[in-house]
C-alpha cells in the first residue's frame, strides 16, 4: 500500500509587493511567483502535515478539481512541499536559525545564488556604460558650511615595517607560475585563522583567541584551502584543524577550472597558487546570541579575519585577493557541507608575485 502524500506550507515564504503586484518567494528554492490574497489564506490552513483531501475539504466552495491543480502548481513552485521530499529534509536543517527569526535566514539564504552567470570580466566597458547612465557618487561624504578643523600630516618618513605593509596591501589578479612555498602557506593560516591563546570567560572557563576580534569568542570561522600550487604540499582540498595547526585531506580534486566557475567565472583566479574559502558553524554563535542582528556580527567577523589575511599575504611578500563573486551551494557541496549549519562567507587566495614588467605583459593581455 501506498503510504498517503502529506503536504504543508514551506517555511521559507516571504510576501511583499512588486511593481504594485503581491509576490511570494521561497527565499531557500529562489523561486518567485506573482499572487492573489487568496494563496495566503490557503497556505494559513497548511501549517501542519495534511493530505491533499484534508485541504480539498477545507476549501468547500472551491471545486476538489480547481483546488487538486492549485496544489499541484504550489507544490511545483515549491510554496508547499511534500513531506519527505528533498525540499522538506533542506528545510528541516535551518531548525538552528529559529533563533534568529525570518530576516537573518532572508538575507542569509536568498542571496546565496547570487552569480549564477559570470562577472563581467571587461571592466572599461562595464564602467563607461555605468558612467552614462550616472556619475560615480561622491566617496566621501561632506558637511559644507561647518567649522573645519586641519589635522596634523603624517611625518615626512613615516616608515617601519608595520607601515610598510599597511600600504602596501593591494588586490592581485596576476600571479607567477611559481609555486608558493608550503611554510608561508602554514604561517598564513597560522597567524590568520590559528588559535594563538585563550582567554578566561565568565562560567565557561578558557575559550579560544585567535588574531582577530570574534564576538563572545564563539569562533564561528572555519578555513578550507585549495592546494593548486604549493610546494611540498599535494594538490588537493584540505580543511584547517585551528586548534592543531594542521591540514585535513578531504579530497584530491582540486582543479582550478573549478575553483574559477565556483568563483563566478573570474577566469585570473585559476593562476592562483591556494585558494582559502571560509564557512561559519552558526551554532555557535546561535548557543549564545539568540537575535537576529548576531548574523552581522559573523559577517563582519569574516570581514576581519580576510583583511588580516591580505595584511600576512602581503608582508610574507605574497600576492593576495578576497572575493565574495561566489557560488556558495556549489562550493558547500564539494565541500560536502550542509549550507544551513555550515555555510560558505568569503573566499580569498594568494599566489607568488609577478615581476613588475612581467605584471604589465600580463595586464595587458587580459584587458
Amino acid at each position: 500500500m501506498c503510504a498517503v502524500p502529506l503536504v504543508k506550507r514551506s517555511d521559507s515564504l516571504v510576501f511583499f509587493f512588486r511593481n504594485g503586484k503581491l509576490h511570494c518567494k521561497n527565499y531557500l528554492t529562489d523561486l518567485e511567483v506573482e499572487s492573489l490574497p487568496v494563496l495566503v489564506q490557503v497556505l494559513a490552513r497548511l501549517g501542519d502535515w495534511r493530505t491533499l483531501e484534508d485541504v480539498q475539504r477545507s476549501l468547500p466552495n472551491y471545486s476538489p478539481a480547481s483546488v487538486h491543480r492549485s496544489l499541484q502548481e504550489l507544490l511545483a513552485h515549491t510554496l508547499i512541499v511534500e513531506k519527505g521530499s528533498a525540499e522538506a529534509e533542506r528545510e528541516a536543517t535551518l531548525t538552528p536559525w529559529k533563533a534568529w527569526g525570518v530576516e537573518a535566514r532572508f538575507l542569509h539564504f536568498a542571496t546565496k545564488n547570487a552569480f549564477r552567470t559570470p562577472p563581467t570580466t571587461e571592466e572599461a566597458r562595464f564602467s563607461r556604460a555605468l558612467l552614462r547612465e550616472s556619475p560615480q557618487p561622491a566617496f566621501a561624504k561632506r558637511f559644507p558650511g561647518t567649522k573645519h578643523f586641519k589635522l596634523p600630516g603624517p611625518p615626512a618618513k613615516l616608515n617601519g615595517e608595520f607601515v610598510d605593509v599597511l600600504l602596501g596591501r593591494r588586490t592581485h589578479r596576476c600571479f607567477a607560475a611559481t609555486p608558493v612555498p608550503l611554510d608561508q602557506i602554514s604561517l598564513l593560516l597560522w597567524l590568520t585563522w590559528g588559535v594563538t591563546g585563550h582567554i578566561r570567560w565568565p562560567g565557561l572557563g578558557w575559550l579560544p583567541v585567535k588574531t582577530s576580534p570574534s564576538g563572545g569568542a564563539r569562533q564561528p570561522l572555519e578555513a578550507y584551502v585549495w592546494a593548486l600550487r604549493v610546494a611540498g604540499l599535494a594538490r588537493g582540498i584540505y580543511h584547517y584543524r585551528s586548534d592543531r595547526h594542521r591540514l585535513e585531506l578531504l579530497h584530491r580534486r582540486a582543479d582550478a577550472g573549478r575553483v574559477v566557475a565556483l568563483c563566478g567565472g573570474q577566469d585570473w583566479i585559476g593562476d592562483c597558487g591556494a585558494f582559502f574559502v571560509m564557512t561559519a558553524v552558526f551554532p555557535r554563535v546561535m548557543w549564545r546570541y539568540r537575535f537576529s542582528r548576531a548574523y552581522r556580527a559573523v559577517l563582519l567577523e569574516a570581514g576581519h579575519f580576510c583583511q588580516t589575511f591580505c595584511l600576512i599575504a602581503t608582508w610574507l611578500g605574497l600576492a593576495p585577493f578576497c572575493t565574495a563573486a561566489l557560488l556558495d551551494e556549489e562550493i558547500e557541496k564539494d565541500l560536502g557541507l550542509d549550507g544551513a549549519t555550515e555555510s560558505v562567507l568569503y573566499a580569498a587566495g594568494v599566489g607568488k608575485k609577478l615581476h613588475p614588467r612581467s605584471m604589465s605583459a600580463e595586464h595587458s593581455r587580459r584587458s
